[in-house]
């Protein structure tokens, strides 16, 4: 988790002209808000969180895709394969 957390601090660093002047969602599977938000956290955590509070992010999670829906999309846009017609001429 502090991996991911690094990654992210660093991309905000680099794109911090992004980062001022537009609300950025993150998206992922883990609680990085939740963690960035603990009142526990100490360390290197806990500047992080400084650091990233000062900017306007919103952590949301991922939503889960439902198996059928995803059926669905596959049959609506995959064509269906049909095998072309062989021409047999005789002479």
């Amino acid at each position: 988790m502090q991996k991911l957390l690094y990654v992210f601090l660093i991309t905000s660093r680099k794109l911090r002209h992004y980062f001022d002047e537009h609300k950025v969602t993150v998206v992922s599977d883990f609680p990085l808000g939740d963690v960035l938000r603990n009142q526990d956290a100490t360390g290197r955590i806990s500047k992080w969180s400084v650091e990233l509070g000062a900017q306007n992010i919103e952590f949301v999670s991922r939503k889960a895709i439902k198996s059928q829906v995803l059926a669905d999309f596959i049959a609506k846009w995959t064509e269906a394969q049909q095998p072309t017609p062989t021409v047999i001429l005789n002479h």
